[in-house]
């Protein structure tokens, strides 16, 4: 997957897993790194944002996915 096709993620609501605590979060921007989907996500609630390997989501808020998992 592209980050091209990957745009439509842009703005999405996910949860994302950090240890024990699921996190509400919005995308921010998305790439690939080393051949892996990346998202810049930040939380709902609170400051700050992180680059993250798709893989850590546990949830999304857009159909489109739950092709790519």
């Amino acid at each position: 997957m592209t980050a091209t096709e990957m745009i439509p993620a842009v703005g999405a609501h996910v949860v994302v897993a950090f240890e024990q605590v699921q996190v509400a979060c919005t995308v921010l921007d998305v790439k690939t790194s080393w051949g892996k989907p990346r998202l810049l996500i930040a939380p709902v609630s609170g400051d700050g944002s992180q680059w993250i390997e798709l893989s850590r989501l546990t949830r999304a808020g857009i159909s489109k996915w739950k092709e790519i998992r």
